[in-house]
């Protein structure tokens, strides 16, 4: 009885520390990227394997909740490309855009960043996906990384990077 005992504590004692290690994000934590920005989306093309560069503006605003955020996306050279996203919180915090957070830190000008993982498929390839959301006062950036099945580098798939428009 007491090994029982032993191993239900030690079980109930490894899942509570995984949940505490876990990396979580909160609303506030996404609430300076609203705002009016403009700048750039640069991309790597895989049929030249060279990064293009163009104008690019956003718009970010509150969602129906707390929780999400909806990106309205402008493209001056290319409008037929204007589009809407959400970033969406999910699974209290532990999820951005039902993406795993695996890191959020406190940068030293009051910023913030998130990194996000999962597998997916890039180019029609097996791979691991990364996204960092660097947010700060006057600064935001997007950042798609690719990690393809058989590689061990990451590959900088788009940046998108602004600024806040004055």
């Amino acid at each position: 009885m007491n090994m029982i005992k032993f191993i239900l504590t030690a079980i109930i004692l490894i899942f509570s520390l995984n949940s505490y290690c876990q990396t979580k994000i909160t609303s506030e934590d996404l609430k300076l990227a609203v705002g009016n920005w403009e700048g750039s989306i640069t991309y790597l093309d895989y049929q030249s394997n060279t990064p293009f560069t163009m104008p690019a503006n956003l718009l970010v605003e509150e969602g129906n909740n707390s929780n999400t955020l909806v990106l309205n996306n402008s493209y001056p050279n290319e409008p037929k490309a204007n589009n809407s996203d959400k970033i969406k919180i999910g699974k209290n915090g532990l999820l951005l855009n039902k993406h795993a957070v695996t890191s959020r830190e406190g940068l030293e000008n009051g910023g913030i960043q998130i990194q996000t993982e999962h597998d997916a498929k890039d180019d029609g390839k097996k791979a691991r996906i990364r996204y960092t959301y660097s947010i700060e006062k006057n600064v935001f950036v997007i950042l798609k990384e690719v990690q393809f099945a058989e590689l061990a580098d990451w590959i900088k798939r788009s940046e998108f990077r602004y600024t806040r428009k004055k």
